[in-house]
């Protein structure tokens, strides 16, 4: 078996602290921009209503990502969207790599310069991040934010 070399360990650490960064403040992004959809389709006009829903409700800690998607995909409203199923499976991809990315241990012996291998501790399911696997997180990160209207973030991140 081969050998990783303290150099290597340290290159390796370094991109999965850059993937986890990157994903999860994006994610982060998203859960807001959902949240904020959300209450856009309870309260069209901004009034205390709306921003107490949003505050007390919506971008609370029991209010979880998760919470957000299910709601979201239980109103009628966005089920009748030609881009439904889309952002429905674009909401659980960046959700579940976030949650990866959040929770799950490095496999360092897997783990090269060009990809980074996490790993489930309880299922020991692996996953590999690398340039493709960004690629593929921006592609939904861009349905989403053009979804739910924040062309303005997508235009200051360079990928619309």
């Amino acid at each position: 078996m081969k050998k990783i070399s303290n150099v290597n360990k340290k290159i390796i650490r370094e991109k999965l602290s850059l993937f986890r960064g990157t994903i999860i403040s994006d994610a982060t992004v998203i859960e807001k921009a959902l949240g904020w959809r959300l209450r856009t389709y309870f309260f069209s006009k901004t009034n205390q209503q709306a921003s107490d829903f949003l505050y007390y409700i919506i971008e609370t800690s029991h209010f979880s990502f998760d919470k957000k998607i299910s709601l979201y995909e239980q109103i009628p409203y966005f089920r009748k969207l030609s881009q439904y199923s889309k952002v429905k499976d674009s909401l659980r991809f960046v959700q579940q790599l976030r949650n990866a990315l959040a929770h799950w241990n490095l496999d360092e012996k897997l783990s090269n310069n060009n990809e980074v291998v996490i790993y489930n501790p309880n299922t020991f399911k692996r996953l590999k991040l690398n340039n493709e696997m960004m690629r593929k997180f921006q592609e939904h990160e861009k349905v989403l934010l053009k979804v739910f209207g924040w062309e303005q973030t997508l235009k200051e991140k360079n990928l619309n």
